[in-house]
Protein backbone atom coordinates (compact mmCIF):
# COMPACT_ATOMS: atom_id res chain seq x y z
CA UNK A 1 0.00 0.00 0.00
CA UNK A 2 1.44 3.36 -1.00
CA UNK A 3 0.77 6.53 0.85
CA UNK A 4 0.30 9.82 -0.86
CA UNK A 5 2.76 12.47 0.20
CA UNK A 6 1.03 15.58 1.36
CA UNK A 7 2.90 18.84 1.67
CA UNK A 8 1.60 21.04 4.40
CA UNK A 9 2.47 24.67 4.76
CA UNK A 10 4.04 25.63 8.01
CA UNK A 11 1.47 27.29 10.25
CA UNK A 12 1.70 31.05 10.29
CA UNK A 13 2.60 32.33 13.71
CA UNK A 14 -0.15 34.39 15.23
CA UNK A 15 0.60 37.87 16.40
CA UNK A 16 0.29 38.60 20.05
CA UNK A 17 -2.46 41.16 20.79
CA UNK A 18 0.22 43.78 21.58
CA UNK A 19 1.91 43.18 18.22
CA UNK A 20 -1.38 43.43 16.32
CA UNK A 21 -2.20 46.68 18.14
CA UNK A 22 1.26 48.05 17.33
CA UNK A 23 0.85 47.27 13.62
CA UNK A 24 -2.56 48.97 13.63
CA UNK A 25 -0.97 51.98 15.34
CA UNK A 26 1.71 52.17 12.61
CA UNK A 27 -0.96 52.02 9.87
CA UNK A 28 -2.85 54.85 11.57
CA UNK A 29 0.35 56.88 11.97
CA UNK A 30 1.31 56.62 8.29
CA UNK A 31 -2.28 57.33 7.18
CA UNK A 32 -2.31 60.46 9.38
CA UNK A 33 1.04 61.59 7.96
CA UNK A 34 -0.26 61.03 4.42
CA UNK A 35 -3.35 63.11 5.27
CA UNK A 36 -1.04 65.86 6.64
CA UNK A 37 -3.18 65.85 9.76
CA UNK A 38 -0.98 67.13 12.58
CA UNK A 39 -3.45 66.44 15.40
CA UNK A 40 -4.16 62.92 14.16
CA UNK A 41 -0.45 62.20 13.66
CA UNK A 42 0.48 63.51 17.11
CA UNK A 43 -2.29 61.36 18.62
CA UNK A 44 -0.23 58.29 17.65
CA UNK A 45 2.82 59.55 19.59
CA UNK A 46 3.74 59.49 23.26
CA UNK A 47 4.43 62.91 24.80
CA UNK A 48 8.14 62.05 25.08
CA UNK A 49 8.49 60.63 21.53
CA UNK A 50 12.02 60.39 20.13
CA UNK A 51 11.99 60.89 16.35
CA UNK A 52 15.19 60.32 14.39
CA UNK A 53 15.97 60.67 10.68
CA UNK A 54 19.26 58.91 10.04
CA UNK A 55 19.89 60.52 6.61
CA UNK A 56 19.88 64.06 7.99
CA UNK A 57 21.07 63.29 11.50
CA UNK A 58 17.95 64.98 12.90
CA UNK A 59 16.84 63.83 16.34
CA UNK A 60 13.85 65.52 17.91
CA UNK A 61 12.23 64.86 21.26
CA UNK A 62 8.65 65.51 22.28
CA UNK A 63 5.46 66.23 20.39
CA UNK A 64 6.11 69.96 20.02
CA UNK A 65 9.46 69.41 18.30
CA UNK A 66 8.03 66.64 16.12
CA UNK A 67 5.14 68.93 15.14
CA UNK A 68 7.65 71.54 13.94
CA UNK A 69 9.48 68.84 11.96
CA UNK A 70 6.20 67.88 10.25
CA UNK A 71 5.51 71.53 9.42
CA UNK A 72 8.84 71.79 7.56
CA UNK A 73 8.38 68.42 5.80
CA UNK A 74 4.77 69.04 4.76
CA UNK A 75 5.63 72.56 3.54
CA UNK A 76 8.41 71.18 1.33
CA UNK A 77 6.37 68.17 0.18
CA UNK A 78 2.69 69.06 0.72
CA UNK A 79 1.32 66.05 -1.18
CA UNK A 80 3.48 63.38 0.46
CA UNK A 81 1.82 59.98 0.53
CA UNK A 82 3.22 56.96 2.38
CA UNK A 83 2.41 53.45 1.23
CA UNK A 84 3.30 50.52 3.46
CA UNK A 85 4.84 47.72 1.40
CA UNK A 86 5.76 45.32 4.20
CA UNK A 87 5.30 45.47 7.93
CA UNK A 88 6.25 43.19 10.80
CA UNK A 89 5.98 43.37 14.58
CA UNK A 90 8.02 41.73 17.32
CA UNK A 91 6.94 42.68 20.81
CA UNK A 92 7.06 46.46 21.20
CA UNK A 93 8.88 46.92 17.86
CA UNK A 94 7.40 47.48 14.40
CA UNK A 95 9.42 47.63 11.20
CA UNK A 96 7.76 49.04 8.10
CA UNK A 97 9.14 49.18 4.57
CA UNK A 98 7.43 52.10 2.87
CA UNK A 99 7.39 54.08 -0.34
CA UNK A 100 6.80 57.82 0.00
CA UNK A 101 5.80 59.81 -3.06
CA UNK A 102 5.76 63.60 -3.03
CA UNK A 103 6.26 66.74 -5.08
CA UNK A 104 8.91 69.26 -4.04
CA UNK A 105 6.78 72.43 -3.73
CA UNK A 106 8.47 74.21 -0.82
CA UNK A 107 12.00 74.89 0.43
CA UNK A 108 13.87 71.84 1.74
CA UNK A 109 17.43 71.77 3.08
CA UNK A 110 17.89 75.24 1.63
CA UNK A 111 16.86 74.03 -1.84
CA UNK A 112 14.09 76.13 -3.41
CA UNK A 113 11.01 74.33 -4.75
CA UNK A 114 11.56 72.51 -8.04
CA UNK A 115 8.11 71.06 -8.67
CA UNK A 116 9.73 67.66 -9.24
CA UNK A 117 8.10 64.43 -8.12
CA UNK A 118 10.04 62.10 -5.81
CA UNK A 119 9.65 58.41 -5.05
CA UNK A 120 11.47 57.47 -1.87
CA UNK A 121 11.99 53.99 -0.46
CA UNK A 122 12.30 54.10 3.29
CA UNK A 123 12.30 51.96 6.38
CA UNK A 124 10.77 53.01 9.67
CA UNK A 125 11.72 51.30 12.93
CA UNK A 126 9.08 52.06 15.54
CA UNK A 127 8.93 51.30 19.24
CA UNK A 128 5.52 51.29 20.92
CA UNK A 129 4.36 51.33 24.50
CA UNK A 130 0.85 51.55 25.94
CA UNK A 131 -0.72 52.09 22.52
CA UNK A 132 1.56 54.97 21.46
CA UNK A 133 4.79 55.33 19.56
CA UNK A 134 7.71 56.20 21.84
CA UNK A 135 10.43 56.05 19.15
CA UNK A 136 10.59 56.25 15.39
CA UNK A 137 13.79 55.98 13.40
CA UNK A 138 13.55 56.55 9.66
CA UNK A 139 16.13 55.34 7.15
CA UNK A 140 16.17 56.59 3.54
CA UNK A 141 18.62 57.66 0.86
CA UNK A 142 18.74 61.45 1.08
CA UNK A 143 21.09 61.70 -1.90
CA UNK A 144 18.50 59.89 -4.01
CA UNK A 145 15.84 62.45 -3.02
CA UNK A 146 18.22 65.32 -3.81
CA UNK A 147 18.97 63.76 -7.21
CA UNK A 148 15.26 63.33 -7.95
CA UNK A 149 14.47 66.98 -7.28
CA UNK A 150 17.19 67.91 -9.74
CA UNK A 151 19.57 69.70 -7.42
CA UNK A 152 23.15 69.98 -8.64
CA UNK A 153 25.64 69.12 -5.94
CA UNK A 154 29.07 70.66 -5.76
CA UNK A 155 32.19 69.78 -3.85
CA UNK A 156 35.03 72.29 -3.71
CA UNK A 157 33.37 74.23 -6.55
CA UNK A 158 33.09 71.19 -8.82
CA UNK A 159 29.76 69.70 -9.91
CA UNK A 160 29.30 66.12 -8.76
CA UNK A 161 27.99 63.56 -11.21
CA UNK A 162 25.46 61.51 -9.25
CA UNK A 163 24.80 58.17 -11.00
CA UNK A 164 21.17 57.28 -11.65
Amino acid sequence: MTRAKVKMAAPKPRLAPEEQANIELAYEHFAAESAHDTARTLATLADDIMYRVVASGAIVHGKEAVSKYYDVWWTAFPDVNIEIKRIVAAGEWVIAENVATATHLGPWLGIPPTGKRTVQNLCAVIRCRNGLMIEETVYYDQLERIRQIGEVLELDGRKLNIPR
